[in-house]
Order: C-alpha cells, then structure tokens, then sequence
C-alpha cells in the first residue's frame, strides 16, 4: 500500500473504526489518536473501539477518552487495524463483518497481511513512526498534542529509547516531534514515573519471585492475576516489569508470567541471543519482535512454566 492508495481510501469513504491489540501499551494508544485526530480533521466519522481499558498513565493524551467507548454496532466504511500482527490480536469477533474493508497498518515482522490493503514497514521502531511518516510525507501540518501522541508512541516501543531499535533516525524523529510542541519530560513522567502506590504494591510482590533459571540465563518474575484484586490494582500496573528481567548481568532471556488457574501469559525479552519473537510465534497466537514477544499457554503456570523454559533451553542450546 502507498501513501496515495491511502490517501484515497480516506478521501473515498466516510465513516472509520480504529482498533488495535489487546493490553493497550504506548504505541498502540498513541497511534490511533494520532489517526482519529487526522480523520475527524478531515472531517470523517470516526470512532475508536479496543477491548481491553486504557491504562491510566496513558490518560493525559488528548482524546485519549474516545478509547473508554463500547462496541459500536453500524457497518464502517473502513477499519484501521494498527500495530497488530494478527486479527486475533484484537480480542473481539466480528472484525471483517465490522467495515466493508479492512486496513492494516503495522511494524511487526509477523504480521500476516490479513487486510484488505496493507502497510508493513518492519524497519520502523514503532507503528507511529508510520503515522508520523504519513503525515510529514504528505505535508500534513499537526497540532501539538498530535506531536505528544506520536512521541508516547515510539517512546513507548523503543522502551524509553533504551532498546536496539533507537537509532540517530528515531531520535530524529523524536527532536522533530519535540520542536512540534511534544513536552518530553512530562510524557516521560506520566508513562515511566507516575506509579500508583497499589501499583509499586504489585512490583513489589513481583520482584520477590525473581529466579534465575538454564545456568543463569533466564530471568523470571511471576503474577497470580488474583494479586491483581487482592490489592485493588490494575492490570497495566505490571507494564514494564518484563524489561527488568534482563537487566542481570550473564541473562540473555526475561519472562514475566502472569496466571490464572487455566492460563499462562508470557511477557518474553532478549538481549538479541535468543530470538523470542520466534519462541512466540510457536505458539498459537503469540508473535512480537526478536527482543519483545509474547504469548498465551492455556494451562496453568505449573505445567506451562517448564514448557516455556524447555523451548527456550533448546534455543540457548542453538
């Protein structure tokens, strides 16, 4: 797809749906407000609709509301699915029924084009490094909250410009978005630093299951989802934990478990030895990239947990 086809797509059709995956995280968020500021520009219908709640460090974005809205029930001329790699993904039936055509806008490697028109960029670190091309590309003057939205996003998906994916490109980008009116400091505050003490409760409680596994090599921490209600916390308040879990030195793989009795949810990082977007996608519906993934075993962490580390001992073991 091109920015022309795009173009026309958005110039031929009036009524939108934006959706995109399930745990809502900054790239995610940012980018569909990104495109709901520009269609409703436009002067397009245009809604948002995602199954999962957004979390509140996300909530200082503009228009960031249009994410809190139910299932709408019209037939849309289009749905926007981004930074998803699969319809799976989504959470919620209905998705082809739910437009007369589907775009796909996305930057995982394993996104299996399943639109009625594509745009997969995986060299981009972030799918609102793709918004932000489009609009810049286009001439498309945006507003300064625009610019914040964009910023969360790749912010969010280079985490916190520490991965292998900040390049001098999305810095770039970055010191543009910041010139355009991004107030960094204050982003970074409300994603990075504004805890809830129920949430510092929950990492807490999950940093004291750390263990070390396959010779040091693998890191894990784990969350019974019943803590999650036991101290009044929410879901996204684990966000970012699995990052922690490569920051030991002779570690080339984290896992964060998260658990209910009949299911598993692995949150997986590398440090590059070991690619766990592979690991991901072996398993039915998982995927990511090679430094984040994640996946679903639909059994309970005892029996899920060994699994896991059997198929990571194997690529260890080359």
């Amino acid at each position: 797809m091109t920015w022309n086809e795009l173009n026309v797509v958005i110039e031929n059709n009036s009524s939108f749906l934006i959706s995109s995956h399930l745990s809502l995280d900054g790239d995610c968020v940012g980018s569909q407000l990104a495109l709901y500021w520009y269609l409703k520009d436009r002067g397009k219908q245009a809604c948002i609709y995602c199954v999962d709640p957004l979390p509140a460090k996300f909530s200082f974005l503009k228009n960031s509301e249009m994410l809190a809205g139910e299932k709408p029930s019209q037939q849309f001329d289009v749905l926007f699915i981004l930074d998803c790699s699969n319809q799976s993904r989504l959470g919620w039936e209905g998705s082809n029924e739910a437009a007369k055509q589907i775009v796909n806008i996305d930057h995982h490697r394993d996104n299996t084009r399943f639109g009625f028109q594509n745009y997969i960029d995986t060299a981009t670190a972030a799918t609102g490094e793709i918004i932000y091309r489009f609009f810049t590309e286009n001439n498309i003057d945006f507003p300064d909250h625009v610019a914040e939205s964009l910023y969360c996003a790749i912010m969010s998906d280079t985490g916190g410009f520490r991965f292998s994916n900040t390049t001098g490109k999305i810095l770039s980008v970055c010191a543009d978005l910041a010139n355009r009116g991004a107030d960094c400091s204050a982003i970074y505050e409300n994603v990075y630093a504004s805890h809830s003490q129920t949430g510092l409760l929950l990492q807490a409680r999950m940093w004291s299951t750390l263990t070390f596994h396959l010779e040091g090599k693998v890191c894990s921490m784990e969350l019974p989802l019943s803590v999650i209600d036991e101290l009044g916390a929410h879901h996204s308040d684990s966000e970012g934990m699995a990052d922690n879990t490569v920051t030991a030195k002779s570690v080339e793989v984290g896992i964060i478990c998260k658990h209910s009795p009949t299911q598993t949810h692995f949150s997986l990082r590398s440090k590059g030895l070991v690619d766990v977007g592979r690991v991901a996608q072996g398993i039915p519906g998982g995927g990511g990239h090679c430094c984040a993934a994640g996946c679903t075993i639909d059994q309970p962490y005892a029996l899920a947990m060994p699994k896991m580390l059997s198929i990571i001992d194997k690529e260890l073991r080359g």
